[in-house]
């Protein structure tokens, strides 16, 4: 009898759980699909805000943008200066094209070459910048109710894929001639993302140069960690490093966030 017993309790407690399993609704990044290779940060021509600051060296002009994806729960920040895709920024690109006109200068694109899911990914500059008129915002992406998208939801972040960027892959791999191959990995140098909840209580670390070893495919990190989240942000950590900051190039790829409610 205590067995039988023992029993109907076991089942009981497998049934509720499957029934909050069954309850848990799975929110993955949907990225357009574009038909030529594109760097989409938004309307240039009538950009949501616009700035400009002054210094010693001229006139830089500013572009903000709200990127948004597919499903209109995941919204990015994204902006664009005189000289283009902006040091603290986020964008979508599916150029997978050396001659990319976009990144003639700065090669963003991801050493894949693709997506996880399709040929768009995320570019994303984390070189510790605030953003926004008066320099008092920090980029980050945000997450949207999925039944109102004019307010923000708290989620469980799974996780999100990481890889390198060209332009950083082979600063770390080759040397750059500006640092005159300074910022060239030896064995014990670093390059590391940091990846913040919205409000920087918690954070993951993910490792994509060690050494001579550099990441080249898509690295899946693990985010349950930072519990609920109305976002993420993200920043990078690297041993190269000069008297005016880091050597490396401040520049990843990111694809396929992946939360839950």
């Amino acid at each position: 009898m205590k067995k039988l017993s023992l029993l109907l309790l076991l089942s009981v407690f497998v049934f509720c759980g499957c029934s909050d399993d069954d309850d848990t609704k799975t929110y993955v990044l949907s990225l357009p699909n574009y038909e030529t290779h594109t760097l989409d940060m938004g309307d240039q021509e009538n950009p949501d805000d616009s700035w400009s600051v002054s210094s010693d060296w001229g006139t830089t002009n500013y572009k903000y943008n709200l990127l948004t994806d597919a499903s209109g729960i995941f919204e990015f920040d994204c902006v664009s200066s005189t000289y283009g895709f902006y040091s603290d920024s986020f964008a979508f690109t599916n150029c997978t094209e050396k001659d990319c006109p976009d990144f003639a200068t700065y090669d963003y694109r991801a050493i894949t070459k693709k997506g996880v899911i399709n040929n768009t990914y995320v570019i994303v500059g984390a070189a510790g910048y605030k953003i926004g008129k008066n320099s008092d915002k920090e980029a980050a992406i945000r997450f949207r109710d999925h039944d109102n998208s004019n307010k923000l939801e708290s989620y469980r972040v799974k996780g999100l894929y990481l890889t390198n960027c060209v332009y950083a892959y082979n600063s770390m791999k080759e040397g750059s001639s500006i640092f005159e191959g300074k910022d060239k990995f030896g064995n014990t140098d670093s390059f590391k993302i940091i990846i913040y909840n919205m409000d920087k209580t918690q954070s993951v670390e993910c490792t994509l140069g060690e050494g001579t070893q550099f990441v080249t495919t898509w690295k899946w990190v693990d985010l349950t960690s930072l519990g609920e989240t109305e976002g993420l942000k993200f920043n990078i950590k690297t041993t190269k490093e000069d008297q005016w900051g880091a050597m490396t190039p401040t520049y990843f790829c990111l694809d396929g966030i992946t939360i839950e409610d």
